[in-house]
């Protein structure tokens, strides 16, 4: 599944994906496959999975995103900010 990560709370070490049809869901930094935690920011493209298992600590919490990782194609941020498009297409 194609998603932008929309919020990033380094110091917890978890974030939200809002996939293209605009549903959220939570990622903790355990979730990420081949990508660095630094490497996401707001506006950062990813792919990731679904996983219907409550691992939260609370009951009524919602899927997660699981096995995420940078889009193909797209890049990722620098420690936590995204680089501006004239470094990333120059």
């Amino acid at each position: 599944m194609l998603g932008t990560v929309t919020r990033v709370i380094e110091e917890r070490g978890f974030g939200f994906i809002e996939d293209e049809e605009r549903r959220e869901y939570f990622f903790h930094r355990s979730a990420l496959n081949g990508t660095e935690f630094g490497e996401l920011a707001p506006g950062v493209a990813v792919e990731f999975e679904v996983s219907n298992e409550n691992t939260g600590d609370e009951e009524h919490e919602g899927p997660r995103a699981v096995n995420v990782h940078i889009a193909p194609g797209a890049v990722g941020a620098v420690d936590g900010e995204i680089l501006p498009p004239a470094k990333v297409n120059p």
